[in-house]
C-alpha cells in the first residue's frame, strides 16, 4: 500500500509540475495585463496549484489578437502591434492597390535595459520594392526585422502591416533544418504549417526556383551554407508571400554562393516585395531600388537607392587606351575637375564639380588627344555615399 501511495504521489507532483512549466512557458510566450510578469510567475509557482494557474489564464492572460508566428521574448513595457486589416486579394495572390506602402512604422523604439537598438524609427517599405537595410554590425537591423516579423515587441510606436501577416515570409541569416530530412521533405512541412491549401506542386516548384531540383531526394544535413540558404528561401517561397523578410541572405557565403542568391532575389522582386538588411553594401547596390539606413538605432537616410549616391561627390571610372600621362596633365588643368587619380595605366578616376559639363567634354577630349575610350561611368559607389552619411 505505502508503495502504491508513493507512485501516485510521484504521479501528481510529474502532473503539477508538467502544468506548472507549460503554463510558465505560455507566460513567457504572451502579453499579460494587471501585474508584471515576474508577479505573474510567482503567483503561478507559489499560490495553491491549481489556483494560480487559473488566476493566471482567466485574469492575467492576453489573448492573441491575430494568427502569426510565436512571439519570443516580450518586454512587459511593450506596445501592441495594430495590424492593418489586408487587402480582400491577400490569399488570392494579390497584393494591396499600387501605391500604397506594405510596411510602415511610425516611432518604432526598441530598448533592452539601458540599450537603445532602435531610436524613433519610421521606415516606409513600398510595394514591389526591394528595400536594403543597411548599417554596420550592431545598428538595430535584425531588432528592426524581428518587430516587422512579430517575434519582438516595440517599446514604443506602431507597426502597420499592410497585408496579412499570414503571407509574409521570413528567412533568417543562418537557416537550419533537421539533418536527416529530405529537401522535398522541409519545404512541404513548410508549405503544411504555411499553406496547407495550397497543391504539393508547388514543393518542386519552389525547389526549381532556387536552383534545387536536382537535390531534391537528399538529406540536407549534407548541403553547403548556400544550399541551406537557397532552401530557406524555397521554405518562404512555397507559402506564395506578398512579402519576404530576409536577415542577411548572402552573408558568409562564397563569391559564387552570394551571386546565386543576389541573382534570385532580384527574380523574386518581379513577383514579391522584398525587404533585406545587410552590412555588404555591393549586394545591395546590386539588387536593391530603396535604401533605409541605419545608424546606432537611427534611420539616418530613406529612398531611392539613386538619391543616396547622388548625396556624394560625383565620381567617374575612365578607362583609355594609349599613352595617358599627358592626358592626365590635360584633365588636371580643367576648372570642373577636383582630382583625377590613375588607378592603373590608362585607367583613371577623378572627382567633378560639373557632372554635366564632365559628361560632355571627356569624349572630346579623349579623341582630341588620341586616344581610344575603352569606358566611363559614374563611380560613386554606395559604401562612399554610406560613409559620408554616418561619419
Amino acid at each position: 500500500m505505502d508503495d502504491t501511495l508513493v507512485v501516485v504521489l510521484v504521479v501528481i507532483g510529474a502532473v503539477v509540475a508538467v502544468a506548472l512549466l507549460a503554463t510558465l512557458v505560455d507566460l513567457r510566450r504572451h502579453d499579460v495585463q494587471h501585474l508584471p510578469k515576474w508577479v505573474w510567475a510567482l503567483i503561478i509557482i507559489v499560490v495553491s496549484f491549481p489556483i494560480g494557474v487559473v488566476l493566471y489564464l482567466t485574469v492575467g492572460r492576453v489573448a492573441a489578437q491575430q494568427a502569426g508566428p510565436v512571439p519570443g521574448p516580450v518586454d512587459t513595457t511593450s506596445a501592441t502591434i495594430p495590424i492593418a486589416p489586408a487587402s480582400s486579394g491577400g490569399l488570392s495572390g494579390r497584393g494591396p492597390s499600387p501605391g500604397v506602402p506594405v510596411i510602415t512604422t511610425s516611432a518604432v523604439s526598441k530598448v533592452y535595459g539601458d540599450t537603445v537598438a532602435l531610436d524613433g524609427v519610421d521606415l516606409v517599405v513600398p510595394r514591389g520594392s526591394t528595400y536594403g537595410l543597411i548599417g554596420p554590425n550592431g545598428a538595430g537591423k535584425t531588432t528592426m526585422l524581428s518587430l516587422l516579423a512579430g517575434l519582438r515587441h516595440p517599446t514604443s510606436g506602431d507597426v502597420e502591416l499592410h497585408v496579412d501577416r499570414r503571407r509574409v515570409a521570413v528567412l533568417v541569416d543562418t537557416p537550419l533544418f533537421e539533418p536527416w530530412l529530405t529537401a522535398t521533405e522541409v519545404v512541404d512541412l513548410a508549405r503544411h504549417l504555411v499553406a496547407p491549401d495550397r497543391p504539393v506542386e508547388h514543393v518542386e516548384e519552389a525547389l526549381t526556383e532556387v536552383g534545387l531540383a536536382e537535390a531534391a531526394g537528399r538529406r540536407v544535413g549534407g548541403f553547403s551554407r548556400g544550399m541551406l540558404q537557397r532552401l530557406g528561401l524555397a521554405a518562404c517561397l512555397v507559402g506564395g508571400p506578398e512579402v519576404l523578410i530576409l536577415d542577411e541572405p548572402s552573408s558568409a557565403l562564397d563569391p559564387s554562393g552570394r551571386r546565386e542568391v543576389l541573382d534570385l532575389i532580384g527574380r523574386l522582386a518581379h513577383t514579391a516585395t522584398v525587404l533585406l538588411s545587410t552590412h555588404i553594401l555591393a549586394d545591395v547596390q546590386q539588387v536593391c531600388d530603396v535604401v533605409g539606413v541605419i545608424d546606432r538605432g537611427r534611420l539616418r537616410f530613406q529612398g531611392p537607392l539613386e538619391d543616396l549616391l547622388a548625396r556624394t561627390a560625383s565620381a567617374y571610372a575612365l578607362h583609355v587606351r594609349g599613352s595617358s600621362d599627358e592626358f592626365v596633365r590635360l584633365l588636371t588643368a580643367q576648372p570642373w575637375v577636383d582630382t583625377v587619380d590613375e588607378l592603373a595605366p590608362g585607367r583613371l578616376r577623378l572627382v567633378t564639380s560639373d557632372a554635366g559639363r564632365t559628361e560632355h567634354s571627356i569624349p572630346r577630349l579623349v579623341a582630341d588627344h588620341g586616344l581610344a575610350l575603352v569606358a566611363f561611368h559614374p563611380a560613386t559607389d554606395l559604401e562612399t555615399a554610406f560613409l559620408e552619411l554616418t561619419r
